[in-house]
């Protein structure tokens, strides 16, 4: 990004027009530059087939950038027009009971559907082609929340493009797909790739876990195609605009071909979707590093602006500070733009109380002084941001499709891996330490402390990465379960754990569900004390040069290995034989630190206060966030505080939610 984007979405369709020149004002008034416009309107700008009415847009479009507020359009493909639906109602998708789903709300529609497909593409067209050289259109949001309410398909389009995929990642081989799944098993084996079903859960009984994980491919596989339409038109029609997504849902790959089309990926932020306060910005903290291990930094094409709420819910109202302790969180995990959601309450339709920044009768009131606060500070805070990223030290693996797929295909009632990366996350962030997430598969340069949980599917060509980055002081820690399966979610016949066992340096000889852990209490010991273990164990036998790191304490596992450690050049591997969860987590990390040689981001914090960085560019930027609700003091380093405007050095007082980014060295 050339420039941080602070912004709200827009909707003239929902009767704007006659406040426009007011909002911009009101807009400019609040530091803004951008709107986004027009996800839903596919019905004003086709109001028949073939015959397109962009003057509304046009009217808007220019009048806000007479103001000097710049415009991001959207694909409408998130909610067809009603003449579609009536005419093709084919393209609706059709749940895994056979049920079609109907118009009257968004998403209704197949992604997997060619003709819907065909139906994409004519609108998309048009658009670019009427916007193509309207200066004030600086980008594109690709549809709306790709699967955010519903995400599998077993429509007509949906069976037609599963063998379609089926052709393509098999070659045509249906002996190929035979072993590749083995259907030998319940008398599964199929002559034809027509002959294949879509498998669904529960009808009548388990489904094959390859079929399943590989349908789950097939789901993200036909949104990243149509997605892929899209971005192929607006890219040729007009090259200097910049596209994007908001996300992140089910069954979509960002690292794939549907993260790779985009420039940069989006993000929605809704922190309030996390009831309890006191966990809200934990959780904001691990969705938005999440996020950034799916393809780094980022933008959000919407956050809260307040509560917001539907048939079954309502957010708490944000309380004074919240919001801005909220924006500036985001910034500090990666965000290098934002838009709230959304500038005016709408008064009507299913988020009618899904409440902006002005709620709906158009009176500024704490939450439009708030933002404008926001955008005030944003002047200095927003370019000191613009080409620097987030250094951690320590980091948790997530993000990534195969391994979350496969978990949820045969999963055992046990916590999925970013589950569990989440709870490390949290129990590393509330300690102080510069945390966050990392794929196997990116670099792990800077990074001292690497924690794997549980990923069942390991890639080799991780492995000669993972291993250098030991070998030169990283300390690896690998979960129970990890390399038990291959890249068709197929248990491995290897000794356990698979690929993994040679950098290990042991082998899992049993393993077992743990069902009744306060009736068979399983304990290893940690840090000299003992530790209940849950869900699951593993007996583990070290190879020569191989240490035994911990030890089960009861039961018939009494005396055995419970976790060994590899030293391997200047760093280790510690293999855990249990989920690293629960008392397992929280006696673990302080063992961890200690051996990685972790210090926290800064000294002495009071808890409940995070310190993260960014770098880049030159710069050093230190993001210090009160998340409590009472004035804490924070020793801090010396330089320049881009939100209050003034030099710091030594102790901060920040009031509650407080926020500060100093600029390090930049004290005048």
């Amino acid at each position: 990004m050339t420039q941080f984007l602070w912004g709200a979405a827009y909707y003239p369709e929902h009767g704007e027009l006659a406040t426009l020149d007011l909002d911009a004002e009101r807009m400019r008034a609040a530091g803004m530059n951008t709107v986004r416009l027009a996800e839903f309107a596919w019905d004003l700008m086709e109001p028949e087939e073939g015959r397109f009415d962009f003057a509304l847009f046009d009217e808007a479009i220019a009048r806000l950038g007479a103001k000097g507020i710049r415009t991001i359009l959207c694909t409408p493909t998130a909610a067809p027009p009603r003449w579609l639906t009536l005419k093709h109602p084919e393209v609706l998708r059709v749940d895994s009971r056979g049920v079609t789903l109907r118009h009257g709300s968004r998403q209704q529609a197949s992604t997997a559907s060619d003709l819907y497909r065909e139906y994409s593409r004519k609108i998309t067209r048009a658009m670019a082609e009427h916007f193509r050289d309207n200066p004030h259109v600086i980008g594109w949001q690709t549809d709306n929340e790709f699967n955010c309410h519903f995400s599998e398909d077993y429509s007509v389009g949906a069976e037609q493009a599963w063998v379609v995929f089926l052709r393509e990642k098999f070659r045509g081989d249906i002996g190929a797909l035979n072993r590749a799944w083995g259907t030998a098993f319940w008398a599964q084996t199929y002559v034809r790739l027509e002959d294949v079903p879509l498998p669904a859960r529960g009808l009548p009984t388990h489904l094959n876990p390859a079929h399943h994980l590989d349908y789950s491919r097939f789901i993200a596989w036909t949104v990243a195609r149509f997605q892929h339409d899209q971005v192929e038109i607006l890219r040729a029609t007009q090259p200097r605009w910049w596209i994007t997504h908001n996300g992140l849902f089910r069954l979509i790959d960002y690292r794939g071909p549907f993260g790779r089309d985009l420039d940069v990926l989006g993000y929605d932020v809704y922190p309030m979707f996390t009831w309890d306060p006191r966990q809200r910005g934990a959780n904001q903290a691990w969705s938005l590093d999440a996020v950034r291990a799916w393809t780094g930094n980022f933008i959000i094409p919407e956050h809260q602006s307040g509560p917001g709420g539907q048939t079954d819910y309502l957010h708490d109202n944000p309380e004074p500070g919240e919001l801005r302790r909220m924006y500036y969180t985001s910034i500090a995990h990666g965000a290098d733009s934002i838009l709230l959601f959304r500038w005016r309450s709408a008064r009507f339709g299913a988020e009618e109380y899904w409440t902006g920044i002005l709620d709906h009768d158009n009176v500024p009131r704490r939450r439009y002084v708030e933002v404008a606060q926001v955008g005030g500070e944003l002047a200095r805070v927003g370019p000191a941001v613009l080409g620097t990223h987030v250094a951690i030290d320590v980091a948790v693996a997530a993000s990534d499709f195969d391994n979350t797929y496969a978990h949820e295909a045969l999963h055992f009632g046990l916590p999925g891996s970013d589950q569990v990366a989440a709870e490390w996350h949290g129990h590393l962030w509330r300690a102080g330490y510069r945390v966050g997430a990392v794929h196997p598969g990116d670099s792990l340069a800077g990074v001292k402390l690497y924690v794997i949980p549980h990923f069942t599917l390991v890639d080799p060509t991780w492995l000669p990465r993972l291993e250098a980055w030991v070998r030169a002081g990283g300390t690896l820690v690998l979960g129970a379960r990890s390399g038990t399966k291959d890249g068709d979610n197929n248990v491995v016949t290897d000794l356990l754990p698979g690929a993994l066992r040679p950098l290990v340096g042991a082998t899992v000889v049993e393993y077992g569900r743990q069902n009744a852990e306060e009736q068979r209490p399983l304990e290893l010991e940690i840090g000299g004390r003992r530790v209940v273990s849950s869900d699951w164990y593993e007996q583990l036998e070290p190879a020569a040069g191989t240490e035994t790191w911990l030890r089960w304490a009861t039961r018939h596992q009494a005396g055995s290995p419970a976790a060994t450690l590899r030293p391997l050049g200047q760093g280790r591997v510690i293999y855990v034989g249990t989920y690293l969860n629960g008392a397992v987590a929280q006696a673990l990390v302080p063992e961890l630190v200690k051996l990685a040689g972790l210090e926290p981001a800064l000294r002495d914090l009071p808890a409940g206060v995070e310190v993260t960085r960014r770098e880049g560019a030159g710069r050093v930027l230190w993001f210090v966030i009160n998340h409590n609700e009472t004035p804490v003091n924070v020793r801090v380093p010396a330089g320049r505080d881009l939100v209050a405007d003034r030099d710091v050095a030594g102790a901060l007082d920040l009031p509650a939610r407080g926020v500060a980014v100093i600029q390090a060295g930049l004290a005048r």
